[in-house]
């Protein structure tokens, strides 16, 4: 009875190690987030594709617009850069980096014209990928153009 009891017990720790050791990023190497906050300011749709266990490029895009009878306005940011994970197990800390160009418009009133600018961004944060594909992501935002913001960002998405 004892025999059968502990060996009933390592099966089950070593059953569970595995699951906490699983290295789902290179299982499932592509990501698909929405992000509330961020790099964006507002919102994004971003896609991330791991390059090695513990790289990771990214892409992302955002548009926010509004408008009247009397014109209309529009703002696009497109984010692109890498993501570097600290662990290689399915819950890690990162640092991301890249930049960011937005791009605005109206023709509204006697405005009638657009501009653009590029901005750069750096992110310390953690990641959570679940066996089951589902990614969380958190982390704080420094936006760096001629000075910069502090702006936090949440990411919801999955993984395949």
């Amino acid at each position: 009875m004892y025999r059968r009891s502990l060996v009933v017990l390592v099966i089950g720790v070593l059953f569970l190690s595995v699951g906490l050791t699983a290295q789902i990023r290179t299982a499932k190497p592509n990501d698909l987030t929405f992000e509330l906050g961020g790099k964006c300011v507002l919102y994004s749709l971003s896609y991330q594709r791991m390059l090695a266990p513990a790289f990771g490029l990214e892409v992302g895009a955002s548009y926010i617009g509004g408008g009247d009878g009397d014109g209309s306005v529009g703002v696009v940011f497109v984010s692109g850069g890498g993501r570097a994970y600290f662990m290689n197990k399915n819950a890690s800390p990162y640092i991301a980096g890249g930049l960011v160009w937005i791009s605005a418009g109206t023709d509204a009133g006697p405005f009638n014209g657009s501009a653009s600018t590029v901005y750069f961004y750096i992110s310390p944060g953690f990641e959570f990928r679940s066996t089951s594909a589902f990614v969380f992501r958190g982390g704080v935002n420094f936006l760096i153009k001629e000075g910069f913001w502090v702006w936090p960002g949440l990411q919801l998405g999955i993984a395949f």
